[in-house]
């Protein structure tokens, strides 16, 4: 799909913004007629539109690759993001961790945090070594349930993940707060009415509260 290393990183960089100017996006050093030729090619590839404004930000499709660009140059539409969703509470009182992402897809929407389970560990030791380097929280974990989450804005496909829900009620330890790639924080209720929820939320809010054994497979529109 990307065909270059400039590409991927317009991609890439693409993912943590609404948009760019052209002046911003380009590399420094990099020549004007060959960073305008890798641009033009991802524009063909239908990853990248220039706005009217003169801007220059992700397409739908864009935005599945996002900040997987670098790595996942295989990804397309019709291929699953395997997850763990983590659902984990605070010992002391029950607050909720939430986190508002910094990049596409869905870029600035609040929801639980996820990671990406690995071949050489258990889910729920990749949880809690993730919640750990990533928030500063001490928790454990236990699968609850899997299943397909598929996103549609305006017909277009948005995120597509196979997706385990893993829970922890006692996290422990001081929060760090935030990464490159989220914003942390401890909510004491969710506000399943609030617009800047991930789409997904009220769906794990169900089965978390049902706290049994599930497989789902749902469609979203948003």
């Amino acid at each position: 799909m990307l065909d270059h290393h400039i590409q991927r990183n317009i991609v890439q960089r693409l993912a943590f913004t609404p948009s760019l100017r052209f002046s911003d996006l380009q590399p420094d050093g990099l020549d004007n007629k060959l960073f305008t030729y890798h641009l033009k090619k991802v524009v063909a590839a239908g990853l990248v539109i220039k706005e009217d404004n003169g801007e220059y930000a992700l397409t739908s499709q864009g935005r599945l690759l996002g900040v997987h660009a670098l790595d996942r140059t295989e990804a397309l539409a019709d291929r699953a993001y395997s997850v763990l969703f983590l659902v984990i509470r605070r010992k002391l009182d029950g607050a909720w961790l939430l986190y508002k992402r910094k990049t596409h897809p869905l870029f600035g929407k609040t929801g639980f945090m996820h990671c990406t389970p690995t071949a050489t560990e258990e889910a729920v030791r990749t949880a809690a070594d993730e919640c750990l380097a990533k928030t500063g929280l001490t928790a454990e974990f236990r699968a609850l349930g899997s299943g397909f989450f598929r996103i549609y804005d305006a017909n277009m496909l948005e995120s597509f993940t196979n997706f385990t829900l893993l829970t922890c009620e006692d996290a422990q330890g001081a929060l760090l707060g935030d990464d490159d790639l989220a914003d942390y924080y401890w909510a004491d209720d969710i506000d399943i009415e609030d617009t800047n929820l991930l789409p997904n939320m009220s769906t794990l809010l169900e089965l978390y509260h049902a706290d049994k054994p599930f497989f789902v497979e749902k469609t979203i529109n948003i």
